[in-house]
């Protein structure tokens, strides 16, 4: 992956979901990397949002959100019980989609239920974020989007957008007292597909949640999520 330019002081991979489908209302679901104190607010979106849900871990992004003054911050660490690391012995490489349905089955998966139902009730806009804006984020906004009836080349489209974005999320994700030399060795450290936006990935979350009895409105229900919901996500989300 080659460096690229980036303004420190703006997101890189903030877009309107409303883009991936033109069923979908503009305005209403953001999604992006993480929010830096001091980013000067974009163009090219509503903004700022009236929520935010922020997927990272407790403590990941620091004491205080960026933006917890102007928005209502919800915080729905997804990555709770999901394995991190390899394990002693794995021969098998890291594989992105398999940690991505993991997701769905562990005990973060209450929190994407949480997520569905912020984003059918908070109010909007609403911004999705972890810290890349792309794994964490990647599978919630894809529990809205089969939600909601979008079709899967749609969703598979929107996610890969990330792809061309990475350099500057790693740039972004630096830690200032870190050099280039320093985070070369912690990027190498880290599995390839990490470092991508591959379609394979996200499509082994389509995968799953279509097969699931119900399709991904019965995984909703199956984890606690009420009918309620989906309907309220639909009238929010679709035009």
């Amino acid at each position: 992956m080659t460096e690229t330019s980036v303004v420190p002081d703006r997101l890189v991979n903030l877009r309107d979901v409303g883009a991936a489908s033109p069923r979908l209302r503009p305005g209403v679901l953001l999604r992006s990397d993480a929010p830096h104190a001091g980013d000067v607010g974009p163009r090219d979106v509503v903004w700022p949002p009236r929520t935010v849900l922020d997927l990272r871990d407790v403590g990941e992004g620091g004491r205080e959100h960026p933006l917890r003054e102007v928005a209502r911050v919800v915080s729905l660490p997804v990555l709770t019980g999901a394995t991190r690391t390899r394990r002693a012995g794995d021969v098998a490489p890291f594989d992105l989609g398999r940690f991505y349905v993991e997701l769905l089955h562990g005990a973060g998966a209450a929190y994407l239920v949480d997520g569905v139902r912020a984003v059918a009730t908070e109010d909007a806009p609403v911004l999705v974020h972890c810290t890349a804006g792309k794994d964490r984020t990647g599978v919630l906004v894809a529990i809205l989007l089969l939600l909601v009836g979008a079709e899967r080349a749609e969703i598979v489209t929107d996610y890969v957008r990330t792809e061309p974005n990475m350099p500057g999320i790693i740039a972004r994700a630096r830690p200032a007292h870190r050099t280039r030399e320093e985070d070369a060795h912690v990027l190498a450290a880290l599995p390839p597909e990490l470092l991508t936006a591959p379609a394979h990935a996200i499509g082994a979350v389509l995968d799953v949640l279509a097969a699931h009895d119900g399709g991904a409105a019965g995984w909703f229900a199956a984890h606690g999520g009420e009918p309620e919901a989906v309907s309220a996500l639909r009238e929010r989300l679709l035009r």
